[in-house]
């Protein structure tokens, strides 16, 4: 059997958080440690580190700034804590500096340049010595500092224009640089990737430090291009997957073979009902949707990022305003966790992919429908299946029946002539929540017994299989319906339990015995 290229996973390089401040709460801090232990992130990153609500920058009486790091503190401490590298996103401009007032997004970040480019370098390298000072040189050797949000949006992030950034960009640079050359600096971090390889040329041509590009991309952009798909060169969930190999190849052309493209904004997020690019109010990163989606665009992009940063962990982002519903139509609901901290399909379906390490078999079925995809690993004790029936959002619905034919390693004891397969399968209702709270119909504020029912419909349905081994392989039907994913495990030998009540009575006899003080009658 001739195995397929691993998988680099890149979607675990990175996972997002809607700005530095959320991280204080206790909720966010509940979430990250789930993601963790449950998948293992490498990076964090987030917007407004520099923002007033951490009064990072304070003004003197005589103009001159001093540095306030404590809230700074709470937030980096706890991400390195539960294991986070975090991708330091350098922005907002604190007021102190800043040479306007404008800002952007509810929370008020202010988004214009810097009085001088000297003030905004002098913050960069105090906060990159900062960093120095209390995690050592060797693990902030490890996080990423990104210059600003998406400059190309002019007149939303960034006031100035696209020469300011690159000014902004160099003066970034040269702060991080003075503390340490190793320390790596990147950017753009652009709204799509046509300002990737000009800014990498332009770094090159002015001998500006570059160690690795950012840039942003969302399935949604198509829609915004071609209202409801129509007029796009791109098969169906093609578009996103054809931005970032198309952008790999031109970097690689143009001799940046060695610079690592990270993308450090992504979701699942398509279109509105009508077929139109929306930002608000839409259920694709909430509804079943989301975790064939995710799986479909992780696996596929693999290939060709570096990183793949999630947006977001949590729903209690404040962009559009305090998210205080369970969902609906007034705010962005991008979290893989609701504001209630219940996990939504996109979850389960990266906790899944997280799983499939080892040598990828080629045995998903070839007949399938036209964005359905699968996985099958073999990691020597046992063999694991991830299927996904994904469909673009406008796309007629097909189910997808088939049979897997999984090998049984020979850890599993392939004499024993059967074999246990647990299965997890996300459906509406059953790993995800969306479509229960919609049934309900669709409650600004939930009961108490009302998130027992949700709760309970966040989590996957489970079965326990016992198959016969022929031929050294299990045969696994299936059928998955629109946007279904399943999760099957072969699982591995364990001791079972003592066969009969009388081992198990002398057993506790025994062990009562043992347990006697000396002397006792």
């Amino acid at each position: 059997m001739t195995l397929l290229p691993p998988l680099k996973h890149a979607w675990r390089e990175c996972i997002c958080v809607g700005r530095a401040a959320e991280i204080l709460g206790a909720p966010v801090q509940a979430q990250l440690r789930a993601l963790q232990k449950e998948i293992g992130y490498r990076h964090i990153r987030f917007h407004a580190s520099f923002h007033e609500e951490l009064g990072v920058v304070a003004a003197n009486p005589d103009g001159t700034v001093r540095y306030r790091w404590a809230l700074v503190d709470q937030v980096y401490d706890f991400l390195v804590e539960v294991g986070f590298a975090p991708i330091v996103e350098l922005n907002p401009m604190p007021k102190a500096i800043a040479s306007g007032e404008t800002t952007f997004f509810d929370f008020k970040m202010n988004v214009t340049p810097p009085k001088t480019w000297q003030a905004w370098e002098d913050l960069c390298a105090a906060t990159a010595a900062h960093f120095v000072e209390r995690h050592g040189l060797e693990r902030v050797k490890g996080w990423l500092f990104e210059v600003w949000n998406e400059p190309n949006l002019n007149g939303q992030f960034w006031t100035g224009s696209i020469e300011d950034y690159y000014q902004l960009y160099a003066a970034s640079a040269r702060g991080i640089k003075r503390v340490h050359p190793e320390l790596r600096v990147g950017g753009p971090s652009s709204a799509g990737t046509a300002m990737a390889l000009p800014f990498a040329r332009w770094c090159r041509e002015q001998g500006v430090p570059l160690d690795f590009l950012t840039t942003h991309f969302y399935p949604m952009a198509e829609y915004g291009a071609h209202p409801r798909r129509e007029g796009s060169p791109h098969a169906p969930g093609q578009a996103f997957v054809a931005e970032f190999r198309e952008c790999r190849a031109a970097l690689d052309a143009d001799g940046f073979v060695h610079l690592p493209n990270v993308v450090t904004e992504w979701n699942t997020l398509h279109c509105s009902p009508e077929g139109k690019a929306k930002w608000v109010g839409v259920s694709d990163t909430t509804r079943l949707f989301s975790a064939a989606a995710a799986l479909h665009y992780a696996v596929a992009a693999d290939p060709h990022v570096a990183a793949l940063g999630y947006w977001t962990a949590n729903d209690s982002m404040q962009e559009a305003g305090v998210t205080s519903e369970p969902f609906g139509t007034r705010n962005q609901y991008y979290g893989l966790f609701t504001i209630d901290g219940m996990p939504k399909p996109a979850y389960h379906a990266f906790k899944y992919l997280a799983r499939m390490g080892g040598a990828r078999l080629p045995l998903v079925p070839e007949k399938r429908p036209a964005c359905a995809g699968g996985l099958v690993t073999d990691e020597t004790v046992t063999t694991r299946a991830l299927l996904w029936n994904f469909h673009e959002p406008l796309s007629p619905t097909e189910s997808w029946r088939g049979e897997l034919e999984l090998p049984v390693p020979a850890a599993l004891g392939v004499g024993a002539g059967e074999v246990f397969v647990v299965t997890a399968t996300l459906t509406a209702g059953a790993g995800s929540l969306y479509e229960t709270w919609q049934a309900m119909g669709s409650p600004v504020t939930l009961t108490r017994l009302e998130q027992e029912a949700v709760a309970a419909a966040s989590q996957p349905r489970h079965h326990v299989l016992r198959l016969p081994i022929t031929d050294g392989k299990v045969r696994l039907h299936f059928m998955l319906k629109r946007d279904e994913v399943l999760f099957a495990e072969l699982c591995p030998p364990r001791v079972g339990s003592v066969a009969t009540s009388a081992e198990a009575d002398a057993a506790l006899a025994a062990l009562d015995h043992a347990l006697q003080y000396p002397g006792a009658v």
